[in-house]
């Protein structure tokens, strides 16, 4: 959207100025009202967000990071995990949030990610999700916390069951996949898509929150493979930023507040 990146532009360049200066770093588009449809190259993963996008356009215009984040400390999480497959995912964070308060309705910002894209709300948790990815370019996946009844697991294994998504879309996992457990139960395939059972719903209240770094070479293909639309995988084929999981989690913090 035109207007979220100029709120983080500390210059305002008019739309035409704009579109000119991605042009010449690059990036493809065309204009459909405030809305600038990006094509961006595989090898600049590093840009599939606002903040990226805007990073690049330093070169022209100052730009800025006026995001609040959660700045106060965070409790450890006692929190029951193994990573079985370093090589696939070498760094991973979690956080518990639970709200005990009604949800009021979303600022500007988030409702215009909505309305202004045409992108659908799903519910509270999830819908935070998809925004954090538009704003930061990090994926988060969002589990129901009531459903994690035992060890999450972490694994890039050999498949060959039948799995169902958080859309309802049942397909039939083959060959190896990176893929979370609870008591050897496939519950989310590792950074396409997560799983019906541990699915956030409107009544969800309690949440653990996944951010991860997943080796785009396990991901590339799968979302294709399973005939899954995946802005998560699109993004963790080209990389993300290994290092932005802490700032992630706490500008999630931020927004639920």
């Amino acid at each position: 959207i035109y207007q979220d990146l100029l709120n983080l532009l500390k210059e305002k360049p008019s739309k035409e100025s704009l579109s000119k200066k991605l042009f010449q770093l690059g990036h493809e588009h065309e204009i459909d009202g405030d809305i600038f449809d990006m094509e961006i190259t595989p090898n600049r993963g590093d840009c599939l967000s606002l903040i990226g996008l805007t990073r690049d356009l330093n070169n022209f215009y100052q730009s800025d990071d006026p995001f609040e984040i959660y700045e106060a400390d965070i409790e450890i999480l006692e929190f029951d995990f193994k990573n079985l497959a370093f090589k696939s995912c070498p760094k991973i964070s979690f956080l518990e949030i639970e709200i005990d308060e009604n949800i009021s309705p979303y600022k500007a910002y988030l409702e215009n990610y909505f309305s202004k894209l045409g992108n659908n709300k799903t519910n509270f948790f999830t819908d935070i999700s998809n925004y954090i990815s538009y704003e930061r370019g990090q994926p988060t996946h969002c589990f129901e916390r009531e459903s994690i009844t035992n060890d999450l697991t972490f694994n890039n294994r050999s498949c060959g069951e039948n799995f169902k998504t958080l859309l309802g879309n049942e397909i039939k996992l083959e060959g190896k996949n990176c893929v979370f457990t609870i008591d050897d139960e496939i519950v989310s395939l590792a950074g396409v898509m997560g799983g019906e059972s541990t699915a956030c719903s409107t009544n969800t209240r309690k949440v653990l929150v996944e951010c991860a770094y997943f080796n785009p070479e396990d991901i590339i293909g799968k979302a294709v493979k399973y005939n899954l639309k995946s802005d998560a995988a699109y993004k963790f084929e080209r990389g993300v930023d290994i290092a932005s999981q802490e700032i992630v989690l706490r500008r999630f913090v931020s927004i639920v507040q």
